[in-house]
This record gives C-alpha cells, structure tokens and sequence, in this order.
C-alpha cells in the first residue's frame, strides 16, 4: 500500500510537470505569434536620416506593412519590416515594443536574413542577398535584390534609390532596375534587344514568342518577363 501511494504521488508528479511544460509551449508559441521579434532585433538601432513627409526610401509606403522573413530556417510571418532602398537595408519594428515612449527600429543584420517578402504595389516582392564576382562589380554590387524567376537564367530587380536636391529640399529618389543572370554574365534589360541578347542561344524562337504574345519588354511588367524566361527554360528543356 505504502508503495502504490508513492507511485501515484510520482505519477501525479509527473503529469504535472507534462501539463506544466504543455502549457509553457502553448504560451511561448502564443507569443511568438503576438511578439516575434527576439530574433529580429538582430542588429543596430535604425535612425531616420530623412524627412518623411519630403521623400522616403523606405519601401513599401504602407506604414503598417505586411512581411515575411526567413531567419536560420525559420519563417516569421506578418511582422513589420521595410527595406531601405538607399542603404540597402533591411528595418524592423514591432509598434507593440517601446523605447523610452518612442518606437524602436532595428536595421537587421543582413548575414541572418535568408529571404524576406514584401508587398508592394506590384505584388508580392520576394528578396534574397545576393553576392557577385569581382568581374561583375561594376554592373552590380552584393545586397538585396528581388528575385523573380529562377529557371534557365535568373531575372532579378533592383530597387533603389538616389539622393538629389530638388527646389533645394533634400529627395530620395526610387528607382527600378531588371537585370538577367545567365550562365554568370549579367545583363542589365532596357528593351526587347538586350532581352534577346541576354537569350542569345534561343534568341529566335524567344523573339517569335514576343511577337506572338504581344510583349513589350520596354514596358513589360515582371510577371509578363518571367512567362518569357518561364518560355526560355521550356525551350531549353525540350
């Protein structure tokens, strides 16, 4: 009898501890989802060196914006991230969290930051860093760039931005640029003429597929490029 009463208190015990370390689970995956920020607060406290009202290279607009990021393998869903254009930087900040009243920001350290996604007025915009040879230095430079297609060749986008004086008021000015990977040569794509050249081994039939489709290349959007190099890869399959 002495023995089984032991056992049940042992038995009790234990289930304790299991609904104990149930419950702690239960509530550290709760505040994840409110407050994932631990591990985004990698990094240095971000400071607005612009005038917001003026210009921003912050993208997107939105000043609540809806994100994703993928850290150490690990996707952190609808937390609040920008991406400075102008520095190349990635800026988190949990409106939830502040810093002597105000909001703290955070530049995250770009080395943990395997991919992030955006939405901006385009679409989805999904980011990756990438790193490029020192004979490819001069066209572009290691950093943030969107990826949209990975097939035969890789088609990226560039978003950046630039400082001018404008009426005498400091203006950072965002632009866009569409660049093709093949086979490690990077080709910056202004028109249908740098597009086929960048295709140049299956420059025809992609040129036959243009004036089929009715694609202007000049004005084509990133999802009308990515069904052209979707082609592309289709022709090199086949």
């Amino acid at each position: 009898m002495k023995y089984a009463s032991i056992l049940l208190l042992v038995l009790f015990s234990l289930s304790l501890r299991a609904q104990q370390a149930g419950q702690n689970a239960l509530q550290e995956y709760y505040q994840e989802l409110l407050h994932p920020s631990d591990a985004l607060l990698n990094g240095r406290e971000y400071k607005y060196y612009f005038n917001p009202r003026l210009s921003t290279p912050l993208i997107p607009k939105d000043p609540l914006p809806w994100a994703s990021v993928i850290i150490s393998g690990k996707r952190y869903q609808n937390v609040m991230l920008l991406y400075d254009t102008y520095k190349d930087l990635v800026v988190y900040y949990n409106p939830h969290k502040l810093f002597d009243g105000m909001m703290f920001t955070v530049s995250v350290n770009s080395h943990i930051i395997e991919e992030f996604t955006l939405q901006l007025p385009s679409g989805l915009a999904r980011f990756r860093y990438l790193e490029f040879p020192e004979g490819q230095e001069g066209l572009l430079s290691n950093g943030f760039y969107e990826i949209v297609s990975e097939g035969a060749c890789k088609l990226i986008i560039d978003h950046s931005a630039v400082k001018k004086i404008q009426e005498g008021v400091l203006a950072y000015q965002y632009t866009t640029e569409r660049y093709i990977i093949s086979s490690g040569v990077v080709y910056r794509i202004k028109g249908k003429k740098s597009l086929l050249q960048a295709l140049s081994d299956q420059a025809v039939e992609v040129n036959k597929y243009l004036k089929r489709t009715k694609i202007q290349v000049r004005s084509a959007d990133k999802e009308q490029l990515k069904e052209v190099l979707d082609y592309y890869t289709g022709l090199k399959h086949s």
